[in-house]
């Protein structure tokens, strides 16, 4: 340990001389449960799906990451359904971001699951979820799967 000189001693003798005088201030902050809500913002229905460039320009450049995938191939429309609903909300609550739903083509480009799948994201109950969605690129799928974006969980309350 080093000896203080006697210009630091004094130094420190008047900085604690002077220690004493300082006002302590008391701050108390009271936290109103009712801001906390302005904080999140409610998750409400999607009325615009259209994604944008950078996430177009991504998905054909393999550089975006896909978190999750279901295949709706030999699926009725119900099951389908039901199957695009669970899937969405529960990608959503594990905070998934990039999802895709393969539905296939069907017989002349015009299957049934494929011309459903876009009416149901846009639907009041699954948009609230959806940031928005496309085709995938042509060698990816194409008409037969669909890349979806979703809201980010931490952002939102339910």
């Amino acid at each position: 340990m080093h000896r203080l000189s006697d210009k630091d001693k004094k130094i420190w003798d008047f900085y604690k001389s002077n220690l004493k005088s300082i006002k302590k201030i008391d701050k108390k902050i009271e936290v109103n449960l009712n801001n906390i809500s302005l904080m999140t913002k409610v998750l409400k229905p999607n009325v615009n799906f259209t994604l944008d460039s950078k996430i177009k320009k991504q998905i054909k450049s393999n550089k975006l990451t896909f978190d999750a995938m279901i295949d709706l191939h030999g699926k009725t429309e119900i099951q389908a359904y039901d199957l695009i609903k669970n899937f969405i909300k529960d990608s959503y609550l594990n905070n998934f971001k990039n999802i895709i739903i393969i539905t296939g083509k069907g017989s002349n480009n015009k299957g049934k699951l494929k011309l459903k799948t876009p009416l149901w994201l846009k639907n009041e109950g699954l948009s609230k979820y959806i940031v928005g969605f496309e085709n995938m690129p042509h060698n990816k799928g194409g008409q037969g799967a669909l890349f979806v974006k979703l809201k980010n969980k931490s952002k939102y309350k339910l």
